[in-house]
């Protein structure tokens, strides 16, 4: 029992409604219909999203598995909480693992499902999450390459696969990053994101329940990490960073550190004073995520730099972890090369 969720009671109501689900995804937007897929991602709001409690939902897709497993379909989306809850946790070695184990029991399951709006619906959710667990082991050309796949399965025009599509975008940008790609690659790549890219995305989820999330939300933040990691201003940047707020205030605890990243990120362009401080935190809290730890190191390394102070921009940029975070370090040690 959780002091904010009832997990015996959510994994009941998720177990009562798969045996008795009869619903079928619609084929033109697969998130729409089936009713334990709906009933899922409900509770990924609540436990995920407002709680930030990923080891949470993945004991509730263990726990959901035990009471479906003669159920194949319903047996594979309490698989898909599980890989969802377990790619958000810290990624060991350990862990990484354990996430790459159960996406091959995954593969191996749905593989095995009867064709129909189901599988294809399982297909696309498992390569999404897929594409998000190797952008964050920083095996970006991979993570882009699988984003593209699940937008195939998901369908044209569909809200998934506008999310997908974006995605591709961004991993795309950052192994151009690693790879030290010329300026003018570097800008095609941005401005594809920030304006057909993030253009469909708008498109795709105006009215629906992933708008604040993703347009509002994830959409803003990525566009203000780019623009931090290119070194460019950009005419949009007050309005993403308002946008980017006003979502996470909506969104839940899970949305925090992202919201306090662009907190930092504004104040150091803005030049107060604080924002050493700030980033100094993000980057020493190891609840963030790699890539804004290395994001803020690398905000400092260049003030570190412009001060003249290379050497310390130097021992600032080895701080940088390494997984997940390779191209900020590339854009950081290019700066001191």
């Amino acid at each position: 029992m959780s002091d904010r969720f009832d997990i015996n009671a959510l994994v009941e109501e998720v177990v009562t409604m798969a045996k008795n689900d009869r619903t079928m995804p619609n084929p033109k937007n697969l998130r729409e219909r089936w009713e334990t897929d709906v009933l899922f991602r409900r509770i990924d709001a609540k436990v995920i999203g407002e709680q930030d409690d990923p080891a949470a939902y993945a004991e509730i897709g263990r726990r959901v598995l035990a009471g479906v497993q003669f159920l194949p379909e319903m047996a594979v989306l309490a698989r898909l909480a599980i890989l969802r809850g377990e790619r958000l946790l810290p990624l060991t070695p350990e862990q990484v693992q354990l996430v790459f184990d159960l996406s091959g029991d995954l593969k191996t399951a749905i593989s095995a499902l009867r064709d129909g709006t189901r599988k294809q619906r399982c297909l696309e959710l498992y390569l999404y999450h897929l594409g998000v667990f190797y952008d964050a082991c920083g095996r970006f050309d991979l993570a882009a390459e699988t984003q593209e796949w699940a937008a195939k399965e998901a369908g044209e025009g569909s809200s998934s696969a506008a999310i997908s599509l974006f995605l591709s975008a961004v991993y795309r940008l950052k192994s151009a990053l690693v790879a030290g790609k010329p300026s003018d690659e570097l800008e095609a790549l941005f401005f594809d994101l920030e304006g057909e890219k993030s253009r469909r995305l708008a498109e795709a989820l105006h009215g629906s329940d992933l708008e604040v999330q993703w347009v509002e939300g994830n959409c803003p933040i990525h566009m203000i990490l780019a623009c931090v990691w290119l070194n460019w201003p950009h005419a949009k940047w007050e309005n993403w960073v308002l946008t980017a707020f006003a979502a996470a205030e909506k969104l839940g605890k899970a949305w925090e550190p992202g919201a306090e990243f662009v907190r930092a990120a504004y104040m150091e362009r803005c030049d107060d004073p604080q924002a050493v401080k700030v980033l100094e935190v993000i980057a020493a809290n190891n609840d963030n995520s790699n890539e804004i730890r290395a994001t803020a190191l690398l905000l400092l390394a260049r003030r570190a730099f412009r001060a003249g102070n290379v050497d310390e921009a130097k021992k600032i940029i080895e701080q940088m972890p390494e997984q997940g975070a390779q191209h900020v370090r590339a854009i950081a040690e290019h700066m001191v090369s």
